[in-house]
């Protein structure tokens, strides 16, 4: 397909193929032929894309400023977001797109065509206000969020996979931290978080049905990679669904080299890990020692221990009671 970006004084060009799940597939793994694409690797102007391969942009000199318009047509196409895949056949083009945040296919799918490039839907893409919903994130801190949560996963596994209630409550809920996802106010996904020595579990991330097709499972991804790294953690290790490699594969997890397919609850799976880069500032012994007792993933705000210095004291108080509960009869 070929869009026409910039007024009528500016005529650029952007040409782009919109690839189903075939198409990426044949693109990733080396059999894609640019110049001569079958047709079922082509989606239909009704179908949403798997990926976008951007097979030429022709802005001479004003690349920067067609960029927003670009992105609305590829958020157009895809409003919950693709990988966009493209290739650079110069050094100049090459800097181009590691300035708009490519980088090599193949550090996210292994195997991959050395010339190709993919750049991952990291943040939400522009598309109209009233299409997009409000996704929230954040930890869970009550009874309340945790009975949302235990509702989420029994809709998502219980529901939908021969999964039995003692396999997905399986005794670790109450030694992890859980974070919650909502989109438009209603609780939709979420994603649980144990840990182990230098390395962090990230498992049971569910999103209910009819909120797949938001931005949520990308967002508790995220936002469970941000905990992790501002904890001090480096590696984090989980347990992919066979289907679902690629998806962990947008985050930079790899297959655990030397490790072979293993199976529970009639599931089939791969052990994959996430190298982190290092926090700037993690949290650690010798900062503030009010960071540690703030609530879980809110640690830049003041927490209630931190308020009670701004209260009367209640020393006085507590020394009433004592001398009262010794008068007693």
């Amino acid at each position: 397909m070929i869009e026409t970006v910039g007024g009528n004084d500016e005529p650029l060009m952007l040409a782009y193929l919109p690839l189903s799940e075939l198409g990426a597939d044949r693109l990733v793994d080396g059999g894609f032929d640019g110049l001569a694409p079958l047709p079922e690797w082509i989606v239909t102007e009704k179908e949403v894309p798997t990926a976008i391969y951007i097979w030429m942009v022709w802005t001479p000199g004003k690349l920067a400023r067609v960029l927003p318009a670009m992105a609305q047509i590829f958020s157009g196409l895809t409003p919950v977001g693709c990988p966009l895949f493209s290739r650079a056949v110069t050094e100049h083009a090459r800097r181009i797109h590691a300035t708009m945040g490519f980088q090599p296919g193949s550090q996210i799918y292994p195997g991959a065509p050395e010339w190709l490039l993919v750049v991952l839907p990291e943040r939400e893409m522009p598309a109209p206000v009233h299409q997009m919903p409000r996704i929230e994130v954040r930890p869970v801190r009550s009874f309340e969020d945790m009975a949302k949560i235990f509702a989420i996963r029994a809709a998502t596994y219980i529901s939908e996979q021969p999964c039995l209630y003692r396999e997905e409550f399986d005794g670790n809920d109450f030694c992890a931290t859980h974070l919650l996802g909502s989109v438009d106010g209603d609780p939709a996904g979420c994603v649980r978080m144990r840990y182990f020595g230098d390395f962090v579990k990230v498992e049971r991330l569910a999103v209910r049905r009819e909120y797949r097709n938001s931005r949520l499972a990308f967002k508790l991804v995220r936002e469970a990679i941000s905990l992790a790294r501002q904890k001090g953690f480096r590696r984090i290790y989980g347990h992919a669904r066979l289907d679902l490699v690629p998806f962990w594969g947008m985050f930079g997890a790899r297959v655990l080299p030397d490790t072979d397919i293993f199976k529970f609850a009639d599931v089939e799976y791969r052990e994959m890990v996430i190298d982190l880069d290092a926090h700037a500032h993690p949290i650690g012994i010798g900062d503030d020692p009010m960071v540690t007792i703030r609530p879980e993933g809110a640690w830049n705000e003041p927490g209630p221990l931190e308020l009670s210095n701004l209260r009367p004291s209640r020393a006085g108080f507590f020394q009433d009671m004592r001398t009262i509960g010794r008068g007693a009869h």
